[in-house]
């Protein structure tokens, strides 16, 4: 027998122990309506006490069971019996791997199975041929890869089983039972989440977000509205399929119950916008706030009113870091700009959409919303035009080309950047510094990043020049009394240019000045005040010394950038950053080199090598592979200095 895919086994094996869960579970048949199999495992106690996979699994491959027994024809009797052979014949691990995940594969082992050791008389060749017809596409439905591929599945299984874990350890999890929401339910909110969400700690953030929802819609349930039996009713019936995780069938009946009575409308949209974001589909809840707010406004709701509506879910998600409420803020203010009666409207609504769409697009790895946020602020420009509203006018080149900074940022070719560039230098035309300060000020740290971007990218150093040239600019209204916190910003961003400025220098004057504009970054981006922002200051420090180190012939300003280093690492850790901790292993590994090179003390070449392979492992893990190459070329270097020092 050819060797089992370790990979194959593990994931059959989730699907497999479905099958002790199965067994124990009280399966019945509900006539027409097909079978409740997912509803019937997520009540067993074997399936309380699953892992998440399992759980997972479980649910997947019922529900696609359910779906076949409620598509197909067969009596009661007969569909009893397709359950019966269920419980006694579930894949196993094994046929699944050697199966390949292939559906007719593993359904032909199982049938096999089922006609070596016959359960009793009714498993007849009848009752064989109705397995088959519903096991069969169950099983399609269960093994294929849910996403783009199967490797991508295994990274939100993932995540999946972080946040899951995360809720129970924090009580999460258990409030929600306490609630009367089922297993069932949670997972498959989590679920949901775990694929929409590229980042874990987005996910858990999410999460969190739904679980005060789900609990908010149980209470509406319970609480009554004093508005009447019929509005009571539904709200008891929404909480009860939300309970469940039924919340396209929850909201469904909410929309029944609109068309079915005027009294109780707003409280009905109020719970129909708390079912459509459990379900994450925020166009409708996006409707819904605004058929509420024309209700309450007894006609249609003010433009105004509608603005400041969606500026909040927009304040909400950018501050709480809730991407839902984003989500939600880019759908109402689609709807409030449809809404605009003049080109003032247009303008604000216009301004409004591309704040929201770079918000999110800055948090997600795609370019999309931010392409969509461009669009937004230039159609906001045809109306908000420098004659007619100048400031206006500079506030939206403002973020404009905040929008185009960070698609530059993403992007190899520098026409974003160029761009970027091109519409601070517009905003500085109207925010100047006699009449905006502080505004000014902010215009001139956004254009040097700008700048400071393309002189990373070009050879010269002219860009970098201008880059300074803005941030010492910028100093001058964003001084440390003032505003102590977006001061130190600037110094960080200074440090960077003139870092990068030293780089390309023989002369050493502008490292020093970089390693002083990160000592001042530091006086107000403390650890305790905002300790990420402190160890990235850290990091930059550490690689202004490290190159100050190489260029000297003592070992001092090495030793300071290690300590910069280790600072680092007290908040950029492996559990929390990963990647951002490789990164400063790697960097470790270069200043062990220049021990090295200085000292000679073989011991340096060993920690290094230390460093690049732990560097590499997580690098690796997280599919980066850009750094696994970097990596492999620190590693190259060691060697070739361990020959040389042989020879």
């Amino acid at each position: 027998m050819r060797d089992t895919p370790t990979r194959i086994l593990h994931a059959g094996s989730a699907v497999a122990g479905i099958g002790s869960i199965l067994t124990a579970a009280d399966l019945t048949v509900c006539g027409s309506a097909g079978t409740l199999i997912s509803a019937a495992l997520a009540t067993s106690e074997v399936f309380k006490n699953a892992d998440n996979d399992v759980q997972v699994a479980a649910l997947r491959l019922g529900d696609a069971l359910d779906a076949e027994m409620a598509k197909c024809d067969l009596t009661p009797g007969r569909k009893g019996i397709v359950l019966k052979m269920l419980s006694h014949y579930w894949p196993t691990a094994l046929e699944i791997a050697e199966g390949d995940r292939v559906a007719t594969k593993v359904l032909a082992q199982m049938v096999d199975r089922i006609k070596d050791k016959p359960l009793d008389d009714d498993v007849n060749d009848r009752a064989v041929g109705d397995f088959q017809a519903i096991v069969g596409p169950a099983l399609e439905t269960a093994l294929e890869p849910q996403n783009e591929s199967e490797a991508f599945e295994q990274v939100a299984l993932g995540r999946l089983n972080q946040i899951l874990d995360q809720s129970k350890s924090t009580g999460g999890y258990q409030r929600l039972l306490d609630e009367g929401i089922t297993e069932k339910a949670i997972i498959r909110l989590a679920q949901r989440i775990a694929a929409d969400t590229d980042d874990v700690g987005q996910a858990w953030i999410e999460l969190q977000n739904a679980m005060d929802i789900a609990v908010r819609v149980q209470a509406e349930g319970r609480v009554g509205s004093n508005l009447g039996d019929f509005v009571d009713e539904v709200l008891s019936r929404v909480a009860e399929l939300t309970r469940e995780g039924e919340n396209a069938a929850a909201l469904a009946r909410i929309e029944e119950a609109l068309a079915e009575q005027d009294a109780g409308t707003a409280r009905l949209l109020e719970s129909g916008v708390e079912v459509a974001l459990l379900e994450r589909d925020t166009a409708k809840a996006a409707a819904l706030l605004v058929r509420k707010a024309d209700v309450e406004a007894g006609g249609v709701a003010r433009f105004e009113d509608l603005r400041v509506l969606q500026d909040v879910y927009c304040v909400r998600g950018r501050d709480k870091g809730v991407n839902l409420d984003l989500e939600l803020a880019i759908d109402l203010a689609r709807l409030v700009l449809n809404r605009a009666g003049n080109g003032h409207e247009r303008g604000i609504g216009g301004n409004e959409l591309g704040i929201a769409l770079r918000t999110l697009g800055e948090r997600e790895s795609g370019t999309e919303r931010l392409e969509a946020a461009v669009v937004a602020y230039k159609n906001a420009l045809k109306e908000w035009t420098r004659e007619t509203v100048p400031l206006d006018w500079a506030a939206v080149q403002m973020n404009l080309g905040n929008a185009l900074a960070t698609l530059g940022e993403r992007e190899r070719g520098t026409a974003r950047l160029e761009a970027a560039a091109m519409a601070y230098e517009n905003a500085l035309k109207e925010w100047t510094r006699e009449r905006e300060p502080l505004q000014w000020a902010a215009v001139q740290m956004n254009l040097g990043n700008a700048l400071r971007n393309l002189g990373e990218r070009e050879r010269g150093t002219a860009r970098l020049e201008a880059a300074v040239t803005a941030y010492e600019s910028a100093l001058k209204e964003r001084n440390r009394e003032r505003v102590p916190l977006d001061w130190a910003m600037t110094q960080m961003n200074l440090g960077n240019a003139l870092r990068n400025l030293g780089e390309r220098e023989s002369s050493t004057d502008r490292l020093e000045a970089a390693v002083t504009a990160y000592e001042n970054a530091l006086k107000e981006w403390t650890r305790e005040r905002v300790p990420l922002q402190w160890a990235t200051v850290q990091m930059n420090l550490g690689n202004a010394l490290a190159t100050l180190g190489q260029r000297e012939s003592g070992t001092e300003r090495l030793d300071a950038a290690v300590t910069a280093y280790e600072y680092t690492l007290k908040e950029w850790s492996r559990e929390k950053v990963p990647l951002q901790w490789a990164m400063v292993q790697g960097n470790l590994a270069n200043v062990e080199m220049a021990f090295f090179v200085k000292t000679g003390d073989a011991a340096r070449l060993d920690a290094a090598e230390a460093y690049v392979r732990a560097a590499r492992e997580v690098f690796s893990e997280g599919g980066a592979s850009q750094y696994v190459g970097m990596a492999d070329g620190q590693l190259a270097r060691i060697a070739s200095l361990r020959e040389g020092a042989a020879g």
